[in-house]
């Protein structure tokens, strides 16, 4: 007799909440049938017509709950008919009576989606401090990559292009984990993982707009009045300099990324003006490798050295050979014009050391405190060249961070280049001397 419930029980079989064993799905039936006895008449009637199960004269009448069971363990088909047929009619008309399913579906459980980031609903300062940038700066960046990080669908509940940039952004700003950012912005830490490779990628596209060292006569007019202004300097285009920033890198690569302080880190060297804005950057070299080697091979380098940038120079610090297009302090300063060289040169090379402090802290990802970064070097890179490019956006947007600069000593690294290109850098060097510091200041 149970064969006929095992029948049953297959044609319930793609319903999540079917009874788990026979007797289970009996005893569903028999509570049901009790609930209504006329389904129990009908089957009963189907009984007493049966050949097989009609009694004989002299057999004792059956209680009637045992009668019941008999008839339930015997002909589960007919309920199974007679439920799918009464509920077939629900639709004849409103007034079939409606009756409870058999074995009722469970009902699915409806997706939460949190509530995502809306930047119209944040006060303007606090959008600046949470995201590094003004609410008009933001909408600028968002249209100029909307057409890359926007989705290509309106299923789904896809996150908003938006939604992607302000999550990016409040994670260089942070440089908090995914997981704490994920649930600040609505999204879970796979998703916010996926959304800083998407973005990343869209906004280094567009990085060499808000990046390019000034090729015009007019340009490099406006920077050296702006170098000059601080201590006298002429004829500078640029303050250079390299900065550590820290990641963890593959084991197999340990060696390669380890710099002179025995951390791991990209040694990432940058270009700025008198207003910090960054000229020039290159993130691709490791911490092992010396300032003067990346500055050497850098495509601004081969542009002063083979004369493409000419009447102007840039300065550097004493890990850096001089040349004819780069001045670096004395290491040694004995006369009075010497002196005034040297103090005119820190005080107008600080930019750079500045234009880092404040690219760290506006920036944390980028800063030692915010721990290590736990990407690629490929990835690091892409990040310290859109912190750059965001850093000379807020620049244009006038949000500024006032921290102070601690100037730190010259170190003493000996520089990489020697040969007749230091000798030539000396002598214009010493004609630079000569011409402009030979006075105090104030008598010229």
């Amino acid at each position: 007799m149970d064969k006929g419930w095992e029948t049953l029980q297959r044609l319930f079989n793609k319903r999540s909440s079917f009874p788990r064993s026979v007797e289970e799905l009996k005893k569903r039936a028999r509570a049901l049938c009790k609930d209504h006895p006329e389904w129990l008449q009908e089957v009963k009637a189907n009984l007493d017509n049966s050949p097989e199960l009609s009694s004989s004269e002299d057999e004792e009448q059956e209680e009637e709950e045992e009668q019941e069971d008999d008839i339930l363990d015997f002909c589960p088909d007919m309920v199974y008919d007679h439920v799918t047929d009464r509920q077939g009619q629900d639709q004849r008309g409103p007034d079939v009576e409606q009756l409870p399913p058999l074995f009722p579906r469970r009902l699915p459980r409806p997706r939460v989606f949190r509530t995502q980031l809306v930047l119209d609903q944040i006060s303007d300062r606090k959008i600046i401090d949470d995201y590094r940038l003004s609410r008009t700066a933001i909408y600028e960046l968002y249209q100029e990559i909307r057409e890359d990080i926007d989705p290509t669908t309106a299923r789904s509940h896809a996150v908003p292009g938006i939604v992607k940039l302000l999550t990016v952004l409040q994670f260089l700003a942070t440089g908090t984990f995914q997981h704490v950012l994920g649930g600040n912005s609505g999204v879970d830490q796979s998703t916010v993982s996926r959304h800083l490779t998407q973005v990343l990628r869209a906004l280094k596209k567009c990085a060499r707009k808000h990046i390019a060292f000034p090729m015009g006569v007019e340009e490099h007019r406006k920077i050296k009045t702006g170098f000059f202004k601080i201590a006298g300097m002429p004829n500078v285009l640029g303050a250079i300099d390299c900065t550590h920033v820290a990641f963890t890198p593959p084991a197999d690569q340990e060696m390669q990324y380890r710099n002179r302080k025995m951390g791991y880190s990209l040694n990432v060297q940058a270009v700025c003006d008198a207003s910090l804005k960054i000229l020039d950057v290159v993130t691709r070299y490791p911490g092992s490798c010396h300032d003067s080697y990346i500055l050497s091979n850098s495509a601004l380098g081969r542009k002063f050295a083979e004369g493409r940038i000419a009447q102007g120079w840039l300065l550097g610090d004493a890990g850096y050979g001089s040349k004819t297009w780069l001045l670096t302090p004395i290491p040694i300063p004995r006369s009075d014009a010497e002196k005034r060289y040297n103090e005119s040169h820190i005080s107008t090379r600080c930019t750079i050391e500045r234009t880092f402090g404040v690219l760290k802290s506006r920036f944390r990802c980028l800063h030692i405190s915010g721990g290590s970064l736990q990407y690629s070097p490929e990835k690091v890179a892409d990040i310290v060249l859109v912190c750059c490019m965001l850093h000379n956006i807020a620049l244009r947007h006038n949000l500024d961070i006032d921290i102070d600069i601690v100037v730190p000593p010259e170190l003493d690294i000996t520089p990489l280049a020697t040969g007749s290109d230091v000798s030539r850098g000396n002598a214009v060097r010493r004609q630079v001397i000569r011409e402009w510091f030979s006075q105090p200041r104030e008598a010229l």
